[in-house]
């Protein structure tokens, strides 16, 4: 898909989940209009640097066929 195709997304956040040890690990929460899609990643380590966070959400977003800013993704340790 090129980014022409792309449908744009509003903003995303990654976020650390560790309330329980089934769904412990980094989540990023793509925000579409109303929508909130949750993408998880478990197998990424808590001390994940933010540039790579950021790109896991551009990821998720492009693979859904969603064009995401890198600007617009918010990192909450």
């Amino acid at each position: 898909m090129t980014s022409a195709q792309l449908a744009p997304a509003g903003s995303a956040e990654v976020v650390w989940q560790d309330r329980d040890k089934k769904h412990k690990g980094w989540t990023v929460h793509l925000h579409v209009g109303e929508e909130v899609i949750k993408y998880p990643h478990p197998d990424s380590d808590r001390g994940t640097g933010d540039a790579e966070l950021i790109s896991l959400a551009v990821a998720d977003a492009r693979d859904d066929g969603y064009e995401l800013n890198p600007a617009a993704v918010k990192v909450t340790r």
